[in-house]
């Protein structure tokens, strides 16, 4: 094993651990509320999206709830990540907000198969690490990256929490920076820049 998949792969397990445990020590009620809308600093980065990418939280990533449901208010429409199977390409299909129009899916609940595949024009992605040069550490599947390879105009922003922030994130040529990354603590965009939620 190369050394830099050696760093990735330590990185992830220890920064998977800080997550959950940091997630786990959270009220649930508190969970919901802490990432109710996007904050004012990432609005240039979404205003003119007409469909917003977002992903349905597993148990220690960031709840996008209540964001879906502010995009949904703005007018704009949802797209969550579908896939065939673990190993297969990455797509985006529609999403109305409601549960009763998920299905069950590889990675859990996504769009049913028959709601449209769709290319977000902003999307909210889940990390697993990040640091203040924008770089995501993803789950390892390369999922993500292989999408947005495929859509570079796409925005790309990360949610995670404060703990997640690594010093530095081994990067592969490949590998492409975000727009933006949103913690319940600040915002970090391109410029080094830190703004408050």
């Amino acid at each position: 094993m190369s050394d830099l998949l050696s760093q990735k792969r330590e990185m992830r397990r220890a920064m998977r651990a800080a997550r959950l445990k940091h997630w786990q020590a959270l009220p649930q009620a508190h969970r919901a509320l802490i990432f109710g809308r996007p904050p004012r600093a990432i609005l240039p980065l979404i205003e003119s999206a007409e469909i917003v990418g977002l992903y349905h939280a597993v148990p220690g990533e960031v709840p996008t709830g209540r964001y879906a449901m502010h995009m949904l208010d703005m007018g704009k429409m949802i797209a969550l990540p579908w896939t065939r199977e673990h190993a297969g390409p990455l797509a985006f299909r529609l999403w109305t907000g409601s549960e009763e129009t998920l299905e069950k899916g590889p990675w859990g609940p996504q769009p049913h198969m028959a709601m449209p595949q769709v290319v977000p024009d902003a999307l909210f992605m889940p990390l697993v690490a990040f640091d203040t040069s924008l770089n995501r550490l993803g789950q390892g599947g390369g999922h993500y990256d292989g999408w947005c390879a495929q859509h570079p105009d796409t925005r790309r922003i990360g949610l995670g929490w404060t703990v997640q922030q690594a010093e530095r994130v081994p990067t592969d040529d490949h590998d492409m920076p975000l727009d933006a990354v949103i913690t319940e603590q600040q915002v970090l965009l391109p410029t080094n820049e830190r703004v408050l939620p």
